[in-house]
């Protein structure tokens, strides 16, 4: 009785789908006969046989047909880039995967009659390669799913509209590649239910398992990108490999339909087409194209005027160096000052590149400033960042007013100091990085990265506290991006090529010209009592530390400030201390 009840409600709504809207403009449009099977094939506006074209294939719900879903989807009156067909059903409805319904045990080859229907319009029409997409409504929206599982090498991207997962298709769904793929379902859904139900002969997931089953399937970063859109009426749930996207809209009073009031679908998904590869950012946050590089920029504080205060990350003991570590000091900063945060390529959403270095960062820095605007700075740099910083200053003081400079724990170029950067890891991954780029491929690496990121994480939660400012959703955002093996190899190449940094650096006159301010932390101490057989180098490091952070403030008219019992992630654990020094310096300058 409850199946009957489904097949009576799936082909009600399907039927009721095909009564919209037609007052939009569609494109021309022909039905195509394949045997006893037939789709109905649609023109964009200003057609050009000569040209090429995206397919988008979109399927019915039960008991619907093609005219009906193309005058409910009319994908044609958005976009002049596809060429779009409707197929139409054998039965009154799709063999969707779950070997439960009429389709199904009638043994019709519903994926094999995709095929045909693909390579009839390849043979007929310019399709563009790797621009094949499939979007289906209600049980279409099942059957599309199962093209994800079954055909994930012939289609860029799916779309699924009211519709979960059926639990038989979930047990079996087994893409031969990660796929991306959108959902959009109504919370009210009482056709196929947004939370799912249980029956022994047809069941289905919640919405939230079933992308979060695909997310698994594309060996997605664990945390999801969240966020609340178009009056707080629609729910995003979005994850990412670093290349595939699944992701969920809820539509907070949607009900079994294809268009809500507060969410446009078909433009929508074609959006969602559009921008596969183009990361979910967190809010405040952009990228900026320098070259043929885009650069992570998270911008706060915008309201206020004189110099802007660029945020350069550095490393932990793991080499972790991206915006991170500053989610909790850069709100803080923004209630005063004007501040960018700017991700090296291969950290954070930049991104990657086969020639890293803090050298090159010098010159990419200058790039991201002239994108964005800035002429007149204040450069905050922590650890090795202060190789960036100091170059930049070199190279770019003459085409940017660069006001000042803060260091938090900088390199310092000392003899010392360089035998302990210039020894492990940093020449162990000089001498074996043509080996270990391909091995990171393989993500032999993942595991032991990810146990990192959960230690990084609790040492983070006991630095900070209870600080409200802490942006925990940013933090996690930005830090799981490092578990991408494109991420892994990007640190590995900065890690070898650490050794020349450091010989440049090394040959740079100290700073004079304008304030130079240094926090001087006893970090190094944790070091010297976990390495006791290197006690006596890592004690040197420390003194010569010591003695030319003082030099390299006073020969500027700087502030040298020592924190004791301090952890080297200061921008976590005292963001008010580097505020501080940053009241300081302004104030020393008269600036706004």
């Amino acid at each position: 009785m409850k199946l009957q009840l489904r097949f009576l409600l799936l082909v009600l709504a399907g039927l009721l789908a095909g009564c919209s809207d037609e007052s939009k403009e569609q494109g021309d449009s022909s039905l195509v006969k394949l045997g006893e099977r037939s789709y109905l094939l649609v023109l964009p506006a200003n057609y050009q046989p000569d040209r090429e074209y995206k397919l988008l294939l979109v399927f019915h719900g039960s008991g619907g047909n093609s005219n009906g879903m193309q005058r409910t989807a009319n994908f044609t009156a958005y976009s002049n880039d596809y060429i779009v067909a409707y197929p139409q059903a054998a039965t009154v409805e799709w063999n969707e995967g779950c070997n439960c319904n009429i389709a199904s045990r009638l043994g019709i080859d519903d994926l094999g009659f995709v095929d045909t229907v693909i390579a009839d319009i390849s043979s007929k029409q310019r399709i563009a390669a790797g621009e094949i997409y499939a979007a289906g409504f209600s049980q279409g929206g099942l059957f599309t799913q199962n093209l994800a599982c079954n055909r994930s090498t012939g289609f860029k991207a799916f779309a699924v509209v009211a519709a979960p997962m059926s639990g038989q298709l979930w047990q079996s769904c087994a893409p031969q590649q990660p796929v991306s793929i959108m959902m959009a379902i109504g919370k009210n859904d009482t056709v196929l239910p947004y939370n799912g139900f249980t029956d022994p002969n047809f069941g289905l997931i919640s919405a939230p398992w079933a992308i979060a089953h695909f997310a698994s399937l594309n060996n997605s970063l664990p945390k999801a990108y969240r966020k609340t859109l178009a009056g707080n009426q629609v729910e995003l749930l979005s994850y990412s490999n670093g290349q595939q996207k699944a992701e969920l809209f809820s539509i907070k009073q949607g009900q079994h339909q294809w268009q809500f009031s507060q969410f446009d679908t078909s433009a929508e998904i074609l959006t969602f087409f559009q921008q596969l590869a183009t990361p979910r950012l967190p809010d405040a946050s952009k990228l900026v194209q320098v070259a043929d590089k885009r650069f992570h920029l998270r911008q706060m504080g915008e309201q206020h005027a004189g110099p802007a205060v660029v945020l350069l990350a550095g490393p932990n003991q793991n080499y972790h160096s991206d915006s991170a570590w500053f989610a909790l000091l850069q709100p803080l900063l923004a209630e005063k000052y004007r501040v960018y945060s700017i991700d090296r390529l291969g950290n954070g959403f930049s991104d990657s590149a086969d020639d890293l270095s803090y050298r090159r960062f010098a010159g990419d820095l200058a790039g991201v400033l002239k994108a964005s605007g800035e002429q007149q700075i204040v450069l905050v740099a922590m650890a090795s960042a202060s190789i960036s910083a100091r170059l930049f200053y070199q190279q770019q003081q003459q085409a940017f007013d660069i006001k000042a400079m803060l260091l938090v724990d900088p390199d310092v170029p000392t003899a010392n100091a360089l035998r302990v950067y210039q020894g492990y890891p940093a020449d162990w991954y000089q001498a074996n990085l043509a080996a270990l780029i391909p091995h990171l491929a393989t993500g032999a690496w993942t595991a032991r990265t990810m146990d990192k990121l959960q230690a990084e994480r609790s040492h983070a939660e006991q630095l900070v506290g209870e600080q409200p400012l802490m942006d925990w959703h940013y933090f996690d955002l930005i830090s799981q991006q490092r578990l991408l093996i494109s991420h892994q190899q990007s640190r590995a190449r900065e890690i070898a090529a650490y050794s020349e940094d450091l010989d440049v650096y090394a040959a740079l006159p100290m700073v004079t010209a304008i304030p130079v301010s240094v926090i001087d932390t006893d970090f190094e101490q944790a070091q010297i009592a976990a390495n006791p057989d290197d006690a006596e180098l890592l004690r040197l490091w420390q003194q010569e530390s010591t003695h030319w952070h003082q030099q390299q403030a006073e020969q500027s008219n700087g502030q040298y400030i020592a924190l004791s019992n301090s952890d080297h992630l200061v921008a976590l654990q005292q963001p008010e201390q580097i505020k501080t020094a940053l009241d300081w310096l302004f104030a020393q300058l008269q600036l706004p």
